[in-house]
């Protein structure tokens, strides 16, 4: 790395005030286009090391701002103790399990779920990297309805863990995926307790919720999962459910932003983000 990047990732890695990200671009716009060699970055704040190469956004983020999702972060570290289970489902490159698997320590299980292929790799490699070798890693999706289905994905692609059902993309492959329910495998029905669930799986959070009911109503645990709007309209779910679901199985919902956390009163104040579910 040249030392002017050098000069600019000091800047942007340590800046702690609003517009960090804004910052970042505007500085290094041009470092992913020229970052040739693939590499490990460590967070700024935590004692995780990711292996980076500045072509996708979570790489990126690592890279240019020393951190990804920090404010999951903090929920994480918060909701976990020693000797807990949590699942992270959408596992993408490892970072979230990473996290969980140092807060639930050696007597404690992650259980995480990634069904892209390309993606289980980078996985597999950032797990091993920080010897996490409390997670396990299951190749499938989950559901309310126990399937398959061919998905197109690309992986290089600047969002990584996005799919489609299409196969109009150019450059792009497909894989044949299964997809299960959660309430249904054998690898959590002995669980005897379940502190975390964080989900992400590009707009099928609701359905993934439905198919843990059994798992949400033994065990109550934190649930934290992102609605974004396009995708939740794509995929045919409404949030309006989703509240409802939720605040049934005696959930209190707040939306996350950096800060914290704001109370969610009704589903029609619920905007596109990351939402940390409490159990009453």
């Amino acid at each position: 790395m040249k030392r002017r990047d050098r000069i600019k990732f000091n800047i942007t890695r340590n800046w702690n005030f609003p517009g960090k990200e804004r910052l970042s671009s505007l500085l290094n716009k041009s470092y992913p286009e020229r970052l040739g060699k693939a590499g490990i970055t460590w967070l700024a704040h935590e004692d995780i090391a990711i292996y980076t190469t500045g072509n996708s956004y979570i790489e990126w983020s690592i890279l240019s701002n020393g951190t990804y999702e920090d404010e999951i972060g903090k929920l994480i570290r918060i909701s976990l103790n020693e000797g807990d289970t949590a699942l992270d489902v959408g596992g993408n490159i490892g970072l979230q399990s990473i996290r969980m698997s140092q807060r639930v320590g050696k007597s404690g299980k992650v259980f995480a779920f990634e069904p892209l292929n390309y993606l289980q790799e980078k996985f597999k490699n950032n797990l091993a990297l920080n010897r996490a070798n409390n997670v396990t890693l299951l190749p499938y999706a989950l559901s309310d309805t126990e399937s398959e289905a061919e998905f197109t994905v690309d992986p290089q692609t600047w969002n990584q863990g996005t799919f489609s059902l299409s196969d109009n993309q150019q450059g792009a492959e497909k894989q044949l995926v299964t997809i299960k329910v959660a309430d249904q495998l054998p690898e959590l029905a002995p669980l005897s307790s379940l502190s975390l669930v964080k989900i992400d799986v590009e707009g099928f959070e609701y359905q993934v919720l439905l198919g843990m009911k059994g798992l949400l109503q033994k065990h109550k645990p934190r649930i934290i999962f992102e609605y974004d709007d396009n995708y939740w309209k794509t995929t045919g779910q409404d949030i309006k459910g989703c509240h409802f679901f939720l605040t049934e199985l005696g959930y209190t919902l707040y939306q996350i932003d950096k800060f914290g956390c704001d109370l969610v009163n009704t589903a029609e104040g619920i905007e596109s983000g990351n939402l940390f579910c409490i159990p009453r």
